[in-house]
């Protein structure tokens, strides 16, 4: 049995155990709970048969459960943040999910790779702001365009290079 199932194996648990403590008292579930024992069970038969969807289901399901439309213990646990209610069981099983399943979620979210034209266009956007700053900087005098290029000066990068370019042109650097 892998480790990514333990956050469903809890919240199976626990519809079971509440389940079973309205059987044998007077508590009763609500609609909250029977939403949330048809979300469960739509999410343990998902992360058999289609993991990526699970994964979906199930998150939606404990988000859902977080800020309290859902419930699958029998006692509700919760507290107050203005007008909505949290859940700190759902917090904690969101919590673990994600992870005990950061290989699947990355895989499914991979990071946005740059490609080519993004790389090009960044780049002339990063020029343009250089060519604007030597204009801005092109009446200043040498000895502050030098603490301007020094690389403690506490200008973004592209103010330190077009001080070292005007400086260059001046045969200065």
């Amino acid at each position: 049995m892998k480790k990514e199932i333990i956050p469903l194996l809890i919240c199976i648990l626990l519809l079971l155990y509440s389940i079973g403590i309205t059987l044998w008292t007077d508590h009763i579930l609500n609609y909250k709970h029977y939403i949330g024992i048809v979300l469960i069970g739509v999410s343990t038969i998902l992360h058999f048969k289609n993991k990526k969807l699970f994964v979906y289901v199930f998150g939606l399901t404990l988000i859902l459960g977080i800020i309290s439309i859902i419930d699958i213990y029998y006692w509700s646990i919760a507290f107050n943040i203005g007008p909505i209610n949290f859940n700190p069981i759902f917090l904690a099983l969101l919590i673990t999910f994600l992870v005990l399943n950061k290989k699947q979620l990355n895989e499914m979210f991979p990071e946005k790779k740059l490609t080519e034209q993004d790389l090009t266009d960044k780049n002339l956007k990063t020029e343009r702001l250089i060519e604007v700053y030597q204009r801005k900087f092109q009446s200043k005098p040498e000895s502050e365009l030098k603490s301007i290029a020094d690389e403690n000066s506490g200008y973004v990068n592209e103010a330190k290079t077009a001080a070292q370019r005007i400086l260059k042109t001046k045969n200065v650097l």
